[in-house]
């Protein structure tokens, strides 16, 4: 099951208090900085007016974060941004040349994608 923070904003879209308990605790730091800022501009009251605002004009928090400036950065490193793309694995995911598939999977495919493979 996925845990981003976008995957859970949009599980439960229109429940205004479930929304901003998500964007308190599992939002991302840089998002919730930016959040503060808007809230020390003045430009927004609290988290709970981006809430309402996304649920009166039909929208999902993440678009009306864009509208602020706020962009949901994808991560980019770390061993949970990368998975392998045949098997979803997270483990020894090889992004060399491209490939972003696991050890193991690389291993049973690597002669077919014309690689040298010893030890056979």
């Amino acid at each position: 099951m996925p845990n981003s923070w976008s995957y859970l904003v949009e599980l439960q879209r229109n429940k205004k208090g479930t929304l901003t308990k998500i964007i308190k605790s599992n939002s991302p730091k840089y998002v919730r900085e930016e959040i503060r800022k808007l809230i020390k501009e003045g430009k927004i009251k609290n988290i709970e007016e981006l809430v309402n605002k996304s649920i009166q004009e039909n929208k999902t928090i993440i678009e009306v974060l864009k509208e602020y400036g706020i962009e949901n950065k994808e991560r980019k490193f770390g061993k949970g941004s990368v998975r392998c793309i045949i098997c979803n694995s997270h483990d020894r995911v090889i992004r060399r040349y491209n490939i972003y598939i696991c050890g193991r999977c690389f291993r049973e495919m690597a002669k077919t994608m014309g690689f040298r493979v010893s030890g056979e």
